[in-house]
């Protein structure tokens, strides 16, 4: 397209200073881009009124060399920068429970968030009791009750912790959605925060920790809630067990890896945009026969900052190492979990008697293993259609 003369107008953007040039956003249809210096000094120029032959020679009297100004109009009006013909800028909406964002984490929440950490640190070390074992899974002899109510404080867990990235972001102004998706057949909750990269990048670490600090007051609440009821009564037990199952949650979050949320720390502080695609693709080119990595689909080198392709060995190898400390810890808490589960269903199959309400029990909790790990993976697999990859160029 031929460069407009007059009439160009630009949505609201925001400019934040990136290791590698500047990130310029348009925040309400999460649009963002990293241009270099000179880009974003152009684009302020457009931004701010000045007419496109002005601009072009400002930019050639600054920075002596000129612009294809019509090539950079095209990808500003592709990036959804450029208000189009007929329609109006992009006016902020407000954000819902920015005030609660700002009261969650306002001074006097951190000091109860400390001082409920603190107590429930004193709580365990005054009472053996209180301190997580595989033994707290099994509150009660019933093995459905364990599993369903497990389940189901799980997913109200997950949207706790979704909640605080929520509400993080939302203190910032930041709309983040919280929203449910489907992984196999699970449901999942999910809050997209893609407009924190128009946040400063020191602004971003909490957004991104809150989830951690949820499931820390978490498990610091239940393990209270266990001190104060008794470990002998039903509810404590309850409660140690949902703590307890807390625990892999805020574990998971040092797979790096993984895609984490402390992966996006690590990424944002060492300056990344794109860490994790740039050492796969690492991965995939120097050993292809590495398992894992052979279905990877290379991704084009050149769409990387420098910064990705300095960090992405050191990545790589943290990612196979993560693989393995995965199986590793995983086994330590699946397998005793599995061990448990296996003993009391055995039991109560083989001495419960067919009339017992334990036998009972424990051949409607093996279904629902058999229903939830073996039938709904295979229907999963079967109903899922063939999605068409794109084949790299």
């Amino acid at each position: 397209m031929s460069a407009p003369t007059a009439g160009l107008a630009f949505h609201s953007l925001t400019y934040v200073a990136e290791p590698d040039g500047i990130m310029v956003g348009r925040p309400d249809i999460e649009s963002y881009a990293v241009l270099p210096e000179d880009g974003a000094a152009l684009l302020r120029k457009l931004a701010d009124g000045m007419p496109v032959d002005e601009a072009a020679a400002w930019y050639e009297r600054v920075y002596g060399e000129s612009v294809d100004i019509a090539d950079f109009l095209d990808t500003m009006h592709e990036l959804g920068f450029v208000v189009a013909a007929g329609e109006q800028p992009a006016l902020a909406a407000p954000v819902r429970l920015q005030w609660l964002g700002r009261a969650a984490f306002s001074p006097p929440a951190w000091i109860g968030y400390a001082a409920l950490a603190a107590a429930c640190a004193v709580a365990m070390v005054r009472d053996e009791h209180l301190r997580p074992h595989v033994s707290n899974v099994f509150f009660t002899s019933s093995l459905i009750l364990v599993q369903v109510l497990l389940a189901v404080v799980q997913m109200a867990g997950t949207l706790w912790h979704e909640a605080f990235h929520a509400l993080a972001a939302r203190r910032r102004g930041l709309p983040s959605p919280l929203g449910v998706s489907r992984r196999l057949y699970f449901l999942v909750f999910e809050t997209r925060m893609n407009g924190l990269l128009s946040l400063p990048r020191r602004q971003r670490y909490l957004p991104f920790l809150a989830g951690i600090l949820a499931d820390v007051l978490l498990f610091s609440g239940l393990t209270l809630t266990a001190a104060g009821l008794g470990t002998a009564s039903w509810g404590g037990r309850l409660a140690l067990a949902v703590a307890y199952i807390t625990l892999p949650r805020i574990g998971w979050q040092c797979y790096l890896f993984l895609r984490t949320d402390l992966y996006y720390v690590a990424a944002t502080a060492l300056g990344c945009t794109n860490l994790h695609d740039a050492a796969m693709s690492y991965l995939r080119r120097r050993f292809p026969r590495l398992p894992g990595v052979r279905s990877v689909v290379l991704g084009d080198e050149d769409e990387w900052s420098p910064l990705d392709r300095k960090y992405a060995p050191w990545y790589a190898a943290l990612a196979v190492a993560g693989v393995a400390l995965v199986l590793i810890v995983g086994a330590a808490i699946v397998i005793p979990v599995l061990y448990g589960f296996s003993d009391r269903l055995a039991t109560g199959l083989a001495h419960g008697g067919l009339g017992t309400a334990r036998f009972w029990d424990s051949a409607v909790a093996l279904v629902l293993v058999l229903i939830q790990f073996v039938v709904l993976p295979l229907t999963a697999g079967r109903r899922r259609p063939a999605v068409a990859r794109p084949t790299p160029a």
